[in-house]
């Protein structure tokens, strides 16, 4: 059984995270972050933090991370 974790920033739900050998790879869901679909990552919150920026560089707007 794989371990998944959903990836969301701002409230859209992009993708999840799977767990694959040490790494995490992001499975987007949603077409605005189809380029980083396969990608890998250190951890979920790492891919989270890259999906805003792409969602950022795709609108032009500034994206807000949740504080934590």
């Amino acid at each position: 059984m794989h371990t998944s974790r959903p990836i969301e920033v701002q409230g859209r739900f992009l993708g999840v995270a799977v767990a694959h050998a040490a790494a995490w790879r992001f499975i987007a869901t949603d077409p605005v972050v189809e380029d980083i679909d396969g990608a890998t990552f250190p951890s979920p919150a790492e891919a989270e933090r890259v999906a805003g920026l792409v969602i950022g560089r795709n609108s032009g707007l500034p994206v807000r991370r949740p504080v934590r």
